[in-house]
């Protein structure tokens, strides 16, 4: 059903527990992929350093380069959690040196995620791309991504740096059929009708202040209920958010992989 790519602005916190909150509420089967060339933290974070940090992205990459992303894909994933749906992860790169060897990585990868919906079983996607622009930031990735969730604060200064980051990702958009969506954070200054139309994008969410979940999600200092708040919040904009990713794939047809994939 969905390839999302969640990324923000210069100043703009988040990006990793937004997509981490959002894998775990999503009601499907989901992978989180984190392609933030800075690192990846849900291994030392979230995971509490308890599992090996001997699969992910840099293994892939490797992969790649000899040919086999797609047998070598499932080799590479962890799963957060035992409960049904399953929840993966793809691991991100340990050292920001490293992110130079991934671009050749990003275009491949995404038209690969893109049609995990279509594997057995079906798994859909979520990637943490870290803030743009960035070195070696992972746009070949997004430019197959349904929707860009921008995460942003409700502040001037937030508004005024996501509005160079919109040009952009519209940019690299442009031929794909991809949408961006404003996924507010915490209180502000702005109200989200506001915001929206100053920056001329629709608002998605408008996410609590949770700091209880937020901790928990960045330092692996316990499990966040589902009825957490902001958990809550993100299960509730999932509904349309997959409404909206129906229908922009019935107007820009996916065609169907070249081979099903087992994550």
């Amino acid at each position: 059903m969905a390839l999302i790519a969640v990324t923000a602005a210069k100043g703009a916190p988040g990006v990793t527990v937004t997509s981490l909150a959002l894998t775990l509420a999503w009601p499907r089967a989901a992978l989180l992929a984190e392609c933030d060339p800075s690192g990846g933290s849900v291994l030392s974070g979230y995971l509490g350093g308890q599992v090996p940090a001997d699969r992910g992205i840099a293994g892939l990459a490797v992969a790649d380069y000899h040919g086999r992303l797609v047998d070598d894909f499932a080799q590479q994933l962890l799963y957060l959690d035992d409960e049904e749906p399953h929840r993966l992860l793809l691991p991100g790169i340990t050292d920001p040196a490293h992110s130079a060897g991934l671009t050749g990585l990003w275009d491949r990868l995404g038209e690969y995620l893109r049609q995990l919906d279509r594997s057995t079983p079906p798994v859909d996607v979520i990637v943490d791309c870290g803030r743009i622009p960035a070195p070696h930031a992972p746009l070949p990735l997004i430019r197959h991504a349904d929707v860009v969730l921008l995460v942003m604060g409700r502040t001037l200064g937030a508004i005024d740096a996501a509005a160079s980051r919109l040009s952009l990702l519209h940019r690299e958009l442009e031929h794909s059929g991809g949408v961006v969506r404003l996924v507010l954070r915490g209180i502000g200054d702005y109200e989200p009708r506001e915001i929206a139309k100053r920056l001329d994008t629709p608002v998605l969410t408008t996410l609590p202040e949770d700091t209880k979940t937020a901790t928990m999600l960045s330092t692996g200092t316990g499990t966040p209920r589902a009825s957490a708040t902001l958990l809550r919040a993100l299960r509730s904009a999932a509904t349309p958010l997959q409404t909206l990713i129906d229908q922009r794939r019935h107007v820009f047809a996916v065609p169907a992989p070249r081979e099903a994939a087992r994550a």
